[in-house]
């Protein structure tokens, strides 16, 4: 019932975000709905990575399209003077295993369903980390799909999106930005907001701080520890007889001053103690050699 519930919640907070475009949302399969129950946060597109293997000579990574019905993931490299590049990842039972090209970095990937005059995109990045990799602006200038969310920028190697911060995104339909276009985040946290593109087709997305306080977790959740989420950014466009959704799906973490606000505060409250003890005690020394005079 909790599961139906969710899905029943998402499949209507949905459907008022894209109520001008319905065909967008239209025509999928039995599978693909089984897929959406799945993720029941949201029912937009979604492209996850899951990892196999226990340490890093087994490590693997299998991309998953989820709430979208789709053949293959097509992948593009960071080095765009690899050959091996732009490539497609078949689709098995479990999601489509994810190659190491020799370049390694950053990789865009993305997942496509075409229904009679629906076409949605899933689109996420995904970092090998342990090769290192350029710079991936000129991957993401590359046209990829008619309607496309890039990031501007993506967040460089250590780092990540977290709450708090404001992140930009370009909007563009077939290679020209989109002004004045709506933009939909829905979280895993159960958050959801609206944001418009300015008049370069640009939208500022200020990652939410919906992670519940500590005493309010579950048991079973780590306390002490940077907590994860998932988000993902939707577009939707209409182009004559066509209507096109697209979606860009990543993480983020907490606040990177969350949690650390007590314990600055002790801290500062401990330092100011410690620096305060001296002066007590010399203003004690001083009392008790005043009190012989007095006398």
């Amino acid at each position: 019932m909790r599961i139906l519930y969710f899905a029943c919640l998402f499949a209507t907070c949905t459907a008022t975000a894209f109520a001008a475009e319905p065909p967008a949302m239209a025509g999928h399969d039995h599978g693909a709905m089984m897929r959406s129950q799945a993720e029941h946060w949201t029912q937009l597109p979604l492209l996850k990575a899951r990892m196999k293997g226990q340490d890093m000579s087994s490590r693997s990574y299998i991309m998953q399209p989820q709430n979208i019905a789709a053949d293959v993931v097509e992948a593009w490299s960071n080095n765009l003077d690899d050959a091996n590049g732009h490539r497609q990842l078949a689709i098995e039972m479990g999601g489509a295993p994810l190659d190491k090209p020799a370049t390694g970095g950053f990789q865009m990937l993305t997942a496509r369903e075409v229904q009679g005059d629906a076409v949605r995109v899933a689109s996420t990045v995904h970092y090998f980390g342990e090769r290192g990799g350029k710079n991936p602006s000129a991957m993401f200038e590359q046209i990829k799909h008619e309607l496309e969310i890039v990031p501007q920028p993506y967040p460089r190697e250590h780092s990540r999106y977290r709450a708090n911060e404001d992140w930009q995104f370009a909007v563009r339909f077939k290679g020209q930005p989109l002004p004045e276009q709506k933009v939909v985040l829905e979280t895993s946290n159960s958050s959801r907001a609206e944001f418009m593109t300015d008049a370069a087709g640009v939208v500022k997305v200020h990652v939410p701080q919906d992670f519940k306080a500590e005493e309010e977790q579950s048991k079973g959740e780590s306390h002490g520890m940077r907590r994860g989420a998932d988000f993902v950014l939707a577009v939707s466009h209409a182009d004559g007889s066509l209507q096109y959704l697209t979606a860009f799906n990543s993480s983020y973490g907490e606040d990177a001053y969350t949690n650390r606000s007590l314990a600055m505060g002790l801290g500062f409250m401990l330092a100011g103690m410690l620096g305060a003890a001296p002066l007590l005690r010399k203003r004690k020394a001083a009392a008790k050699n005043e009190e012989p005079s007095n006398a």
